[in-house]
């Protein structure tokens, strides 16, 4: 039980208002008419100085704080109603209080600027729960707060510098941190989690928001820029998978199914240009089936296309590895021929790409990397049924290709 005093509540909220660098009483004003009406536009002056007056006569204790200011007080001082009645004697937990948590849920641009300036950055920071406000944010499917903070570069997704895609696209917050002695971790956390990426891309989709899909490299994965003809180690694709990502391109129109089955191209890291499909477009085609959707014609069509480029591009290759030879050919037995040809042709199963290069009789090097489509299963489709056998042979001459030119 407490003793309701008005003096003492006001210096109280003297206090706190001093605490929360609201820097004067016009300030505070401003802010509480803005939560009470619910609009982010400059107040009325005169409303202003209204309001501010009534704020000062409430901290010296000659009127007292009246129900409806309760919760607006309460709010802007990130204290409980029992607090400022008991002036500060009474301490409940405070559900008014912004947190990674709470503000995910809210759909309050305001709001969302005031947590990103508060001073202690808690918006930089993963919660007891090992959370920070882009997980929540997609938990809680609140994509108007993440397209907020990418478009107006809090955060990105995917850094313009290509040299930063290793392991993830160089994603990071431009969110100014605290003094140097303090550790912000949602920049480090970005870096490390691709899967924020992946599920921002999700929401797009669900929103229909397709102008975003390019600007998240939805169709592509970091690991991509990882790859080379020269690069004799497989590179990781399942770490990047993402099922709900997956689902909500499944649901999405014929056209972003299509999207999805596009050929792109990729300057990786190691000034390699490379043609690539969605990682995951064997997967993709085999749902696409599943729910007998019709865009996978022309997803099987453009997978087909993709595998005969590359095989006749292999073919290229090894040609040119036979000229290399030149006249050393005379002197070397048939087997060691082919084995020079094929020597640097590798095929990862893992993942299903392929990477071959060579000299040709000038000395550059030509080469090719890649990964391959196959799709499991059939359908009672003929037409369907008939292009799955198409591609997975295309699959099966990349997969098993040995050179059988002359030599």
């Amino acid at each position: 039980m407490y003793k309701v005093d008005n003096i003492e509540i006001g210096e109280y909220i003297g206090g706190l208002i001093i605490a929360r660098e609201y820097a004067s009483d016009r300030r505070f004003a401003k802010e509480y008419i803005k939560l009470r009406d619910g609009k982010s536009d400059e107040p009325d002056p005169a409303e202003i100085q209204r309001v501010a007056n009534k704020v000062c006569q409430i901290k010296k204790g000659e009127k007292g704080i009246q129900i409806t200011d309760l919760p607006l007080f309460s709010d802007l001082l990130e204290v409980s109603i029992e607090a400022i009645l008991s002036a500060g004697e009474f301490v409940k937990p405070v559900s008014t209080r912004m947190t990674n948590y709470t503000v995910a849920c809210l759909k309050n641009e305001d709001t969302w600027k005031k947590y990103i300036d508060l001073p202690d950055k808690l918006i930089l920071n993963e919660d007891e729960y090992g959370k920070n406000i882009i997980d929540y944010a997609l938990e809680f499917k609140n994509y108007d707060l993440l397209k907020f903070l990418t478009d107006n570069d809090y955060i990105y997704f995917v850094d313009d510098d290509q040299q930063k895609y290793w392991g993830s696209f160089g994603a990071g917050t431009r969110i100014e941190r605290r003094h140097p002695g303090s550790y912000d971790d949602l920049d480090v956390r970005m870096k490390e989690r691709d899967d924020l990426r992946t599920g921002m891309i999700a929401l797009a989709l669900e929103r229909g928001d397709y102008d975003m899909l390019d600007k998240m490299k939805a169709r592509e994965i970091p690991s991509l820029y990882e790859g080379s003809y020269f690069y004799r180690q497989s590179i990781d694709f399942e770490k990047y998978y993402n099922p709900k990502m997956m689902d909500a391109i499944l649901k999405s129109s014929d056209e972003v199914l299509k999207y999805f089955s596009k050929e792109f191209e990729v300057n990786t890291n190691f000034k390699a240009k490379s043609r690539f499909m969605f990682p995951y477009l064997g997967k993709l085609i085999e749902m696409t089936i599943k729910k007998n959707g019709k865009a996978a014609m022309s997803m099987l069509k453009r997978a087909l296309k993709h595998n005969k480029d590359l095989l006749k591009r292999i073919k290229q290759i090894a040609e040119l590895s036979a000229k290399s030879i030149g006249d050393k050919a005379k002197y070397m037995p048939k087997d060691a021929i082919y084995d020079w040809i094929m020597h640097d042709y590798i095929y990862y199963d893992d993942n299903d790409t392929v990477a071959y290069w060579t000299q040709d009789e000038k000395g550059a090097y030509q080469g090719v990397f890649s990964n391959v489509i196959r799709v499991s299963g059939t359908s009672k489709d003929p037409s369907v049924a008939k292009l799955i056998g198409e591609l997975n042979e295309s699959y099966r001459m990349i997969h098993d290709y040995k050179y059988e030119g002359e030599v």
